[in-house]
């Protein structure tokens, strides 16, 4: 029997300093949509947990930006760490350093030429689900 994991949604938009973000979280275990049996510890007793990812999507700025920076902290009130090295061309990131069973939260910058950033957007809440 296949069984399909849990996956949860959520979403914020936000306008800040004429940067309209449409954030959502993604919540799946690796994986996902995948055909085939999936292991189940019950079955084999070495397999390995699944990981889970976060998959942040986001609408592109109207204004000219290079990228954008992904903050997440363990606490709504955070500290806020940098994820990105470098800014994000995309506008989207996957966050693969997630734990089962824990709480993130995560805030995005849009960074122009100059390295400047926006102000951050409103905090998104992901909640990773245990295996």
């Amino acid at each position: 029997m296949i069984q399909v994991p849990k996956v949860g949604l959520v979403a914020v938009i936000m306008m800040y300093f004429g940067l309209l973000l449409v954030i959502s979280a993604v919540l799946s275990p690796s994986g996902f949509g995948q055909a085939g049996p999936q292991s189940n510890s019950r079955q084999n007793p070495d397999a390995k947990p699944k990981a889970h990812s976060v998959d942040l999507k986001w609408k592109a700025s109207p204004s000219v930006v290079v990228g954008y920076n992904v903050y997440r902290a363990g606490k709504s009130e955070g500290p806020y760490t940098k994820l990105n090295s470098s800014p994000v061309r995309e506008t989207n990131y996957k966050d693969t350093a997630v734990q089962a069973g824990r709480t993130y939260f995560y805030r995005v910058t849009a960074v122009d030429a100059k390295g400047g950033e926006s102000g951050f957007t409103s905090q998104i809440k992901a909640v990773v689900p245990s295996p």
